[in-house]
């Protein structure tokens, strides 16, 4: 798909692919068995992961630090597999993203010096300080990914409790000088309407904010040069709204049109 969209067979956005490394034995929960997942049982496996999946032409690498299993504990990589995979990527200018799952997951996306944490960390409160500040001297970014919490959890109370969690560290994360980007882990989930993820940040952030984690955030953590304003001389693409998302942070959801290298891709039907 991304081929034929590059070669203008069909229209379509800028399609940014990943390679996942997971830790020996984690394979999640929500996954089907027979499914075959990469999990590296040692530094080198990790390693050669990462060179393989690059040199098909993947944009990065996301490691699951830690691995939901259920009722079962989590497994969580080694922070030394994790590096492994890290230095492999960052030699070759590629981000690295992590699923943390829990505190252990947290402190090896430090280690390891992770570029994005995917999610926020639902068993947990808040971030300690020590936390805050490697995070900051790394440059970490974090996408909250709250809806998917929301609308994937069955116990309604659980689900409000990890939700506030949520909210809880991506203010203490925005507050440090994060960046905070946008994403909802769709795919995984069915909800393909974004509305509930920007109410559920803007208890967290200003509406500013939150627009911020879809145009200016991205382009400045991903150095693209040429996005992220509008400006002569910079990339066309845009989103085109039917409301102000300053006045309510509820109109990001509201695209009339999304234009590509000056090119309408997708017109409000």
């Amino acid at each position: 798909m991304r081929r034929r969209v590059n070669a203008g067979e069909i229209s379509g956005p800028n399609i940014l692919l990943a390679g996942d490394i997971f830790p020996k034995g984690g394979h999640p929960v929500y996954l089907p068995p027979e499914i075959q997942l990469p999990e590296a049982a040692n530094p080198d496996q990790a390693a050669q992961m990462a060179r393989d999946d690059l040199a098909m032409g993947l944009d990065g690498m996301k490691l699951f630090t830690g691995v939901y299993m259920g009722d079962k504990p989590v497994i969580n990589m080694d922070p030394a597999i994790a590096k492994a995979a890290v230095d492999v990527a960052h030699a070759q200018g590629r981000r690295v993203f992590a699923h943390p799952q829990n505190r252990t997951g947290m402190e090896t996306v430090i280690a390891a010096k992770v570029d994005v944490m995917a999610h926020i960390v639902p068993s947990e409160a808040g971030y300690a300080p020590e936390q805050l500040a490697s995070f900051k001297e790394l440059g970490t970014a974090l996408i909250p990914t709250l809806s998917m919490f929301s609308t994937t959890i069955p116990d309604s109370a659980l689900a409000a409790r990890v939700v506030q969690n949520g909210v809880s560290q991506v203010k203490a994360f925005s507050d440090n000088g994060g960046f905070i980007l946008f994403g909802t882990d769709v795919g995984y989930m069915r909800r393909y309407d974004t509305s509930l993820e920007y109410e559920l940040m803007h208890r967290a952030l200003s509406e500013r904010a939150v627009l911020a984690s879809l145009t200016t955030n991205p382009a400045k953590f991903f150095k693209a040069a040429r996005k992220g304003r509008v400006e002569k001389g910079f990339d066309a693409d845009l989103v085109v709204l039917d409301g102000d998302p300053v006045a309510d942070v509820g109109n990001l959801a509201k695209v009339a049109y999304t234009i590509r290298a000056g090119e309408i891709i997708y017109p409000k039907p």
